[in-house]
């Protein structure tokens, strides 16, 4: 019997809750949202999240069940549960990390997000969009020196950071400056948890449509 709920579409944000449960290892049912079609704003959908926005993750007894939508969360919370070994075990290294997730799920993801949801203004969405991109960078530029962003395997803040990289995979590999971005992207990419996550809540984007 599935221990928990997703629901989901195909977007960045979906994507990283979706890896959260392949990481976590965790029975879920799968509930995808037609986002096109206005289904994150049907009553059913709403009852489960007011702000019908995407992930929503529900676990627990029916009359008290644990709901969270936000993906950092969703991570946070079952990586916490289930894998704990992607947080480092030094306090300095373990804080340093936690600021490179919160940095994922709101400076780069919103501006990112923002872009797209500017599309009827071109030149404001180009501007936000350079300045999700420029976030990304600085945050990823550990990846000069390392092959993961806290250290030599993958934490918690590689699996925050990943969603918005594929999602602008085109982009990045238009920019010599992210080369040691791409390079970890595919080794992500290899990742078991991070391809199954990919099937049913990855969304990728050509340059041209921020």
């Amino acid at each position: 019997m599935p221990d928990a709920v997703l629901y989901h579409a195909r977007s960045g944000n979906s994507l990283r809750a979706a890896i959260a449960v392949e990481l976590a290892g965790i029975s879920v049912t799968r509930r995808q949202i037609d986002l096109a079609a206005g289904e994150h704003k049907r009553p059913d959908y709403l009852a489960v999240n007011p702000a019908g926005t995407v992930p929503a993750f529900v676990e627990g007894p029916p009359d008290a069940p644990l709901v969270l939508t936000q993906s950092g969360a969703i991570l946070e919370h079952l990586v916490d549960r289930s894998r704990p070994d992607l947080w480092p075990q030094d306090a300095s290294a373990r804080a340093a990390c936690r600021a490179s997730v919160l940095c994922a799920v709101s400076d780069v993801a919103v501006q990112n997000a923002l872009a797209r949801y500017l599309a009827f203004a071109p030149e404001a969405s180009r501007f936000v969009f350079e300045r999700a991109i420029s976030a990304l960078l600085a945050a990823l530029e550990p990846l000069a020196r390392n092959e993961f962003l806290c250290g030599p395997t993958p934490s918690v803040a590689d699996y925050a950071h990943f969603p918005v990289v594929y999602m602008r995979e085109a982009a990045l590999r238009r920019r010599a400056e992210a080369r040691p971005v791409i390079a970890w992207l595919e080794r992500l990419m290899r990742d078991d948890a991070v391809s199954r996550a990919i099937a049913y809540a990855g969304l990728q984007l050509d340059e041209l449509s921020p």
